[in-house]
């Protein structure tokens, strides 16, 4: 697995680590931080993506969570929006989703599903922003994070 840790971002590359369903697993904010691999400090949210297995010509759904930490709730009325772009070959079905997309939207947190198709084997990089506001009892706080993940082929 390589994690590296960029100004305000992650890019997420050779995922390693196995979820439910066997499916690899991702947490931002909870990764191992041992092995020269950083782990990011905001204790306002965490982020995990779910990256299945891909195969050329299908299509695949990688899964998005966000979840508030603890005192903090999601901000419903803030323009929520996850934009991608795939690199060539590789097809979105949906690159710019707001709260309306969303697989599951509310003050506990928000799922998003990123349907694609790749026409070649081969890893695919695809990267993007979420945007999103996270809130305490007396705070909100505006957030603009930068998501990427390779989709492994075959």
């Amino acid at each position: 697995m390589k994690i590296q840790m960029v100004p305000r971002a992650l890019t997420l590359a050779g995922f390693g680590l196995v979820g439910f369903l066997g499916l690899p697993v991702v947490s931002v904010l909870s990764v191992c931080a041992g092995a020269g691999v950083a782990a990011a400090a905001d204790p306002a949210f965490a982020l995990k993506l779910e990256v299945p297995p891909a195969k050329k010509g299908q299509r695949a759904v990688v899964k998005l969570r966000l979840v508030p930490g603890s005192g903090f709730h999601m901000n419903k009325d803030f323009p929520t929006s996850l934009v991608l772009a795939a690199p060539a070959g590789v097809t979105l079905e949906k690159p710019r989703q707001t709260v309306a997309d969303a697989a599951r939207f509310s003050e506990a947190g928000a799922d998003f599903e990123v349907a694609l198709t790749a026409g070649e084997a081969g890893a695919k990089l695809v990267s993007g922003e979420l945007k999103f506001a996270v809130c305490t009892a007396t705070t909100c706080d505006p957030k603009r994070e930068k998501v990427s993940f390779t989709l492994e082929v075959k």
